[in-house]
């Protein structure tokens, strides 16, 4: 199957970055597990929206569909400008939807022009979306990447083993409590409430991280906490006993996959149970939520006292990781889906 991708606009960025992601192919957090899979399952040609827009429709015609990302510059929030660009490719249209929240949706009138809509965890409840029963329909899940692993499109190779010498649930632990995140624009004061709480209540135990900016907010001095480089950070997950995360932008971050994948016991926010991900991420068996900031003090405790309960579901946690990180499992669902509309 061969795929015409019109690809994330990335001009911002210096010539060298972007001349070495083309020699490597390597993906970010954002795109990288659904081009990863992608281009495991079909032959895929990579362009920019003005390029694609320059393409002649005889040379079009090569492609069995187009996939259009979200943020390569195409007007997707235009249904006629969209539907103008779409007909003049004639080709079937996909668009993927890599934004974090998950009630961020195309408009009806744009989606009226796609057959189908690749989304990063949509709602389950797809009700929630003001869309057309029929493009209800279009919606297919995918799902962000894990920034600890160094996936690539141009080799494919990488983004098939995803193993650990050691996980977290076999792991002396050396610290009791772990967070880490930025403070961006949005401030997310769930984020700068939660951890406050931690200092403030759970003093006795060995607390590690904090929170950082992202050079646009500040941070008040007593939660600050230092980024780490990979190594160190993923070996912080690794000998922690209880690592939170913590929603930033959108409910299910980069935080949840990199836990499940270092089987470290996580603690989350009780607000991805709503979402629609490509394979079940079962709350009380593959990590532990909190609805209120007392919950979270109370359940700190007590999984920090309780070994066995929590590297349950730490190893479940990294089960839960390898049904859901699966890039040629989810290769054959983005094929099945294209298969459908050519």
């Amino acid at each position: 199957m061969k795929i015409l991708y019109v690809i994330r606009k990335r001009e911002k960025r210096h010539w060298s970055k972007r001349l070495q992601r083309w020699i490597t192919g390597f993906t970010d957090g954002q795109d990288g597990f659904f081009e990863a899979s992608l281009h495991y399952g079909c032959s895929v040609t990579r362009r920019t929206y003005r390029e694609a827009a320059a393409m002649g429709r005889s040379a079009v015609a090569r492609y069995d569909a187009i996939i259009v990302n979200a943020k390569s510059g195409f007007p997707w929030q235009d249904g006629a400008k969209a539907g103008q660009q779409i007909r003049a490719w004639g080709r079937p249209a996909a668009i993927f939807i890599g934004q974090a929240r998950p009630f961020e949706m195309v408009p009806d009138d744009v989606a009226d022009q796609f057959d189908i809509l690749f989304k990063r965890e949509p709602f389950a409840d797809l009700g929630r979306y003001d869309l057309s029963n029929g493009n209800r329909a279009k919606i297919v899940p995918t799902l962000l990447s894990n920034q600890l692993l160094r996936m690539s499109w141009r080799f494919k190779e990488r983004n098939t083993q995803f193993t650990l010498p050691k996980y977290g649930y076999e792991h002396e632990k050396t610290h009791d409590v772990y967070f880490s995140g930025k403070l961006g624009p949005n401030r997310f004061d769930n984020r700068v409430q939660a951890w406050e709480r931690v200092t403030a209540d759970l003093g006795d135990l060995r607390l590690k991280g904090g929170l950082a900016s992202n050079g646009q907010v500040e941070v008040p001095a007593h939660l600050k906490g230092e980024l780490m480089e990979k190594p160190e950070y993923l070996n912080t997950l690794l000998t922690t006993k209880v690592n939170l995360a913590l929603s930033g932008i959108g409910p299910f971050t980069h935080r949840h996959l990199e836990l499940f994948y270092a089987g470290a016991f996580a603690l989350s926010n009780n607000d991805i149970e709503p979402l629609w991900l490509r394979a079940p991420v079962v709350k009380g068996q593959d990590y532990a939520a909190f609805d209120t900031e007392d919950e979270m003090i109370d359940m700190i405790r007590y999984y920090v006292a309780h070994d066995a309960e929590r590297e349950a579901i730490a190893k479940n946690g990294r089960a839960c990781f390898e049904r859901l990180y699966d890039v040629p499992a989810h290769a054959v669902e983005l094929r099945d889906a294209l298969q459908k509309v050519i």
